[in-house]
């Protein structure tokens, strides 16, 4: 095994068609590569799963977002004609929830809203200028029709001659080693 060094960020292979992509990353993960990464010009179904991706939390964090929102416009409403100023009008009850309904349902979206925004900007490490790929020549004239698979040079069981080997046999139409 050769250590990642400054030099490598990994190997990159380019493939004609979702389908090869998919093989190769089923046949990487299976000789046991695990830092694996892919660039797709749109959404491979199967593919997240074949990288060892993890569990989608990000509507956890919605609901969160959302239920602050709108307890949060509850609780300030309660507050505000209860205990800050309250004022006995036409003898109604100080804490009219139905009045307080609507701000707080505009309020949970609100909070959804921005949670689910801020959280995919975070969750994606967005904005991102710069990734390493972008040093790879083939990756630099990507047309669209290009799918790529990234064995990456930290991975425990990294080799860059067996990892070209690998990718040599699963027939892909660009192999480069990408440095950082």
């Amino acid at each position: 095994m050769s250590t990642p060094g400054p030099e490598r960020y990994g190997v990159l292979a380019g493939f004609e068609t979702p389908e090869d992509l998919l093989e190769a990353a089923e046949r990487t993960r299976k000789d046991g590569f695990v830092a694996l990464d892919a660039f797709t010009p749109y959404p491979v179904e199967g593919l997240s799963k074949l990288l060892g991706g993890r569990k989608n939390r990000m509507p956890v964090w919605t609901f969160i977002g959302g239920a602050i929102g709108g307890l949060g416009i509850i609780g300030l409403q309660l507050y505000s004609t209860t205990i800050n100023y309250p004022l006995d009008v036409g003898g109604r009850p100080l804490a009219a929830m139905t009045a307080f309904l609507v701000p707080g349902f505009e309020c949970t979206v609100l909070g959804a809203a921005l949670t689910a925004f801020f959280g995919m900007w975070i969750g994606n490490r967005l904005p991102t200028y710069y990734h390493p790929v972008f040093n790879a020549q083939s990756f630099s004239l990507a047309d669209g029709e290009t799918f790529y698979l990234l064995i990456g040079a930290d991975d425990p069981a990294f080799d860059r001659s067996r990892a070209r080997r690998l990718l040599k046999s699963l027939h892909a139409k660009s192999i480069e080693d990408v440095t950082p």
